[in-house]
């Protein structure tokens, strides 16, 4: 009988199950292909297998649309609106001046960082001082002025930016009716501006038609713009959100959604309509033209006023939410929502 010394038998034992793991961890090396690690005591491994879930957003987006159309028509339009990053903003605003259709650009100048002295045609601001209310934020970066006029076709609201930090200027003019419905300037008048400004490219339109060489007909002209539209799910209402050069997030706040929305919405500024080629220093004072029959303007409709200014290298908007209140003559007044506060 052969006989095997305890020891002997203890290293047999070791030495087996070393080269059993080491072919073990050979074959997974292999199989996985991992190269070994130099940190440390630290193996590669495949990641642990955890099963896939597709979530159906679409009913969760039409809880959140239903509860953000709840929104309209209240003093939530006038909340601050986040623009993103200046930087990056302005390099946005930039390209897509480059492209802007010229019928938008009312003013017959389009701004950019270079340009002549001249100074741009001005339009007549039709409402008297002594017609138009003095209005201070509460958060009291800003002051407005403003007054308005009813026609038989249409409205005229004209504000001044009394105070504004940065010298900001009109973002956004439009009125919003309870049903969610918002109403846009067809065009901007622009009656004043902060003192500084810088022109470039007229952008009147000049058409003109030749005949074997000869010219035979020739057409100036300048279109203004609206539009207008319901608050709604059909309407491309969307969870995600994102600023420029900002990561794409998922907006689940039914606030939150309602002011990306109108962020969206707004699409080209005020500022870049009226040919200024950034949100400070342009105009001070300017007329928004609605095309709508006064009389089929719901109660409790809203005038909504976003103004630009920089905070912390960031571009943001202070907003005016304004009742309208009928005066004599057609007159307009504007007062603050009293249920307005600064978030």
């Amino acid at each position: 009988m052969a006989f095997k010394h305890p020891q002997c038998t203890l290293i047999t034992t070791i030495l087996t199950a070393f080269i059993c793991c080491s072919l073990q961890a050979a074959e997974m090396t292999t199989a996985n292909q991992f190269a070994p690690s130099d940190k440390g005591d630290f193996q590669y491994s495949n990641p642990t297998q955890y099963p896939e879930v597709t979530l159906d957003l679409a009913p969760i987006e039409a809880q959140v649309a239903s509860a953000a159309t709840t929104r309209c028509g209240t003093p939530l339009a006038a909340s601050p609106l986040d623009l993103g990053d200046a930087e990056s903003f302005m390099g946005k605003m930039v390209g897509k001046a480059a492209g802007a259709a010229l019928g938008k650009l009312v003013g017959g100048l389009l701004g950019s960082s270079g340009g002549s002295s001249k100074k741009p045609k001005l339009a007549k601001d039709p409402i008297k001082k002594k017609f138009k209310s003095k209005i201070t934020h509460p958060s009291g970066d800003a002051r407005l002025r403003i007054g308005g006029q009813s026609y038989s076709n249409g409205l005229l609201i004209s504000a001044r930016v009394d105070k504004a930090a940065g010298k900001g200027t009109f973002h956004t003019m439009f009125l919003e009716q309870p049903d969610c419905s918002r109403i846009w300037p067809e065009q901007y008048q622009q009656y004043g501006l902060w003192g500084s400004w810088s022109l470039s490219v007229s952008v009147t339109k000049t058409t003109s038609s030749y005949r074997n060489g000869d010219l035979v007909d020739r057409s100036v002209s300048q279109s203004g713009w609206s539009k207008s539209g319901t608050f709604d799910v059909s309407r491309g209402f969307s969870l995600w959100d994102q600023l420029p050069g900002e990561s794409v997030r998922l907006v689940l706040d039914p606030d939150e959604a309602y002011l990306s929305q109108l962020r969206r919405e707004i699409d080209q500024p005020a500022w870049q309509q009226m040919g200024f080629a950034k949100p400070t220093e342009g105009i001070r004072t300017a007329g928004g033209v609605f095309r709508v029959d006064p009389s089929e303007i719901q109660a409790d409709t809203l005038a909504v006023v976003h103004i630009t200014h920089v905070d912390k290298g960031r571009y943001r908007t202070v907003g005016f939410p304004l009742r309208i209140e009928p005066g004599a003559d057609g007159r307009l007044n504007f007062a603050m929502h009293p249920d307005f506060a600064t978030p």
